[in-house]
This record gives structure tokens, C-alpha cells and sequence, in this order.
């Protein structure tokens, strides 16, 4: 017989919100409690870094739902809620203010934190994970602004604080920006864009650390170089937030595993979204940061719930806007394999790369080609799916 206390899901992101509103539409009548760490109702990550981050959108614009559509699915949303322990001997989360709520499924979609090495511990250097964080961050046209980071975040905000500030400088310690991300083809024609645009690169350079100085920061890079900066934006890595799961003994591996379904190592409790990794060959574990992927997760985890079919499987995507143009992917390809890329040139500047592992078709990348997206991605999910 099921239980009366239904599901309690840990995380006010777009993951969280979407397995709650998933479990409605599957028919699922029972309770549903949605903890948000933050002060806000769940809302879209991706614009922080560029319209938000320029002051063009509007935060409360992001907001995913209104509180009136919770209230009409019966979700009951506690903001500022912040889960401290999960005791699952009697199947209760436990709160920073004492408060308890028990659960017969618990969803874990706490998000991951950015990874912050010890010289990045001062208010000097700034993050953009959550609105709060973008709301600190506000340079002036005359300032010098370091983003220490090559990655797709990282290129956002040099691109979205390019034609605001007096010069940005990325320092990425790999040989080229996204690494491990993207074909070098495309790493390549993203760093161009960026460089005609002014954006200064230093790349193979690893930051020591931040010094401060009377005008802004210094950074002191492996090798002796510096840069000097007003601001600082860290933009390395992120942490999956997994240590709920690890203090209460679930299987956890720089993430908190989870099977097909969704499924911890305990069969009542799911991890959805970047906290959640799926094992890999060769003892990996393989996590995939995207808002896509959360969503199908999301839906996924309310499928196994709730006992209904879960979604048709489909091809991973991404996509980074780089100076107002959409830069997409779909598919992966599995490290270690070799590959083999296919470039297509447009007039307008877009490309597409067509990636392929001994001659199947795994991923494909497009700039500012929708279409040759749209194409790609159906042709994806015939090889993948065979639908």
C-alpha cells in the first residue's frame, strides 16, 4: 500500500521544479513538497550569464512558474529551505531550522557548486551560479575584467561583458578554450569570434593566485606572468553538491549514481540533474551539466515513481550563446574514442561539424545554422533510438 507522506524533492532549480510538475501530469495525487534552498521560486539558470549578467533581461523574468500554478497543482514550495540531513531509517529530511518532512520518494536536484580553489576564497573573486551571485558582479565601462575559465560559461560572460568594460582577459590553463567540450574546430572559431571582439587570451597559463592590489586584483599566474583586473569572474569547474547523499550512505562518485531510471542506491530515493552520474566503462562516471538533460531526468525520475512510461529516449543537446548567436551540440563522444570531424562552412560565418566514430555519426555541433541543427539531431536520433 503506498504511502500517505508522497515525495519530497530537495532543490528549487529547473530539475526540481519540472519532476514536480512532472509527477502532476503523470497522475500522481499524492503529496509533493519542493524545498528551494534559495529566496526565489525556481528559475532559468542560463540567461546569469548574458542578459541578466548585462542588465538586458529582467531577473523576474526568469521565475520558471508562478507561485499560483504550484498552488493549483497542490506543490507545496518552502523557499530559503535549506536540507541539512537525510535520515533514512525512517525516511525524513531534516532542515537548517529544525524542521523535518518525511517521504515515501525523495528527489534529490541539489545542484552542483563551483569549484574554488584555495586562492579563489576572498570576496575579490566572483562566481556565476545562482542570480545572487550575477548581482555582484557589476564592473563599470573603465574596469578590467579577468575570467579565469575557457569554458562555455566562461565565454558567456567575456562575451556578454565585452562592449561594457575597458578590456576582458580569459586565462584558461588548457591549451585551448573548451577543453574536452568541442572539436577543435569549433574551440577554435569561438576563440577567433571572441578575439576580434578585443577579448585577450592566455592560455596553458595556471593561476597561483589573486593578489590584491590598490586598483582591483593581481593575478599571478604558474611561470610568473600576471594580469591585473577590477574584477574577477571564476568560471573552472563545478562540484556536484552530492554530500547529502554521501552522510547518509548513498553510493556516491563525484556525483551521486544513479541507473537508468534515476535510482540511487537506495530504490526510494532518485538524483536528477548535475548532482546526478551514471557509471561508465573502464570505472568512469559520466554527468552531463545541461538544462536538457535535467529535464528529461526530471521526467524520468516521475516516471519511476509514479509507475508510467517514461519519455522516448533522445540525443543530449546544449547550447551556449556566443555574441548573440546560438552555438548547439548534440550528442557525445565518449572520451578516449577517435573521431572523425566533418566541417561545413556558411557565408554568414555559421558552421557545422559533423562528428563521427568509425563512421557512425555521434555529435554534431552547429553556429548559427538552426536548421543544419534540426537536421542533425533527427538524423541523431534515428542512429541512436532507431525511431
Amino acid at each position: 500500500m503506498p504511502g500517505s507522506n508522497g515525495t519530497v524533492v530537495v532543490g528549487g532549480g529547473q530539475a526540481g521544479a519540472e519532476v514536480a510538475f512532472a509527477l502532476r501530469a503523470a497522475g500522481y495525487h499524492r503529496p509533493i513538497t519542493l524545498l528551494c534552498g534559495e529566496r526565489y521560486l525556481p528559475y532559468e539558470r542560463p540567461p546569469l550569464s548574458k542578459g541578466v549578467l548585462t542588465g538586458a533581461t529582467d531577473p523576474a523574468k526568469l521565475v520558471i512558474r508562478a507561485a499560483r500554478a504550484y498552488s493549483a497543482k497542490q506543490i507545496d514550495v518552502r523557499l530559503d529551505t535549506r536540507v541539512v540531513r537525510i535520515d533514512r531509517r525512517s525516511r525524513c529530511v531534516h532542515t537548517e531550522s529544525g524542521d523535518s518532512f518525511p517521504f515515501d520518494s525523495l528527489v534529490l536536484a541539489t545542484g552542483a557548486d563551483a569549484v574554488r580553489p584555495p586562492w579563489a576564497d576572498t570576496g575579490r573573486v566572483h562566481t556565476i551560479r545562482t542570480l545572487d551571485d550575477v548581482r555582484a558582479v557589476r564592473p563599470g565601462v573603465r574596469d578590467r575584467v579577468a575570467v579565469l575559465g575557457g569554458s562555455f560559461l566562461g565565454l558567456e560572460v567575456a562575451s556578454s561583458l565585452a562592449t561594457l568594460v575597458k578590456s576582458v582577459t580569459v586565462v584558461e590553463s588548457a591549451r585551448r578554450v573548451l577543453p574536452g567540450r568541442v572539436s577543435e574546430f569549433t574551440a577554435n572559431r569561438i576563440r577567433a569570434l571572441h578575439e576580434q571582439r578585443g577579448i585577450r587570451f592566455v592560455l596553458g597559463s595556471r593561476v597561483d593566485r589573486v593578489c590584491a592590489a590598490p586598483a582591483g586584483s593581481v593575478l599571478e599566474l604558474a611561470g610568473g606572468a600576471r594580469v591585473e583586473a577590477d574584477w574577477v569572474v571564476l568560471s573552472i569547474g563545478a562540484t556536484p553538491r552530492d554530500e547529502l547523499a554521501r552522510d547518509c550512505g548513498i553510493a556516491t562518485a563525484r556525483g551521486i549514481l544513479v541507473d537508468p531510471c534515476c535510482r540511487t542506491s537506495d530504490s526510494g530515493i532518485y538524483a536528477i540533474g548535475d548532482v546526478a552520474v551514471t557509471p561508465a566503462p573502464a570505472g568512469t562516471v559520466v554527468g552531463i551539466e545541461s538544462v536538457a538533460s535535467a529535464m528529461t531526468q526530471a521526467r524520468i525520475a516521475a516516471a519511476a515513481i509514479t509507475g508510467t512510461p517514461p519519455p522516448a529516449p533522445r540525443p543530449e543537446t546544449f547550447w551556449s550563446e556566443q555574441f548573440g548567436t546560438q552555438l548547439r551540440i548534440a550528442g557525445l563522444v565518449a572520451a578516449g574514442r577517435g573521431v572523425t570531424d566533418s566541417v561545413t562552412e556558411f557565408e554568414d560565418g555559421g558552421f557545422v561539424v559533423r562528428r563521427a566514430c568509425a563512421g557512425t555519426l555521434v555529435a554534431v555541433e552547429t553556429f548559427g545554422s538552426p536548421k543544419e541543427f534540426a537536421l542533425g539531431l533527427r538524423e541523431l536520433t534515428t542512429t541512436t533510438t532507431g525511431r
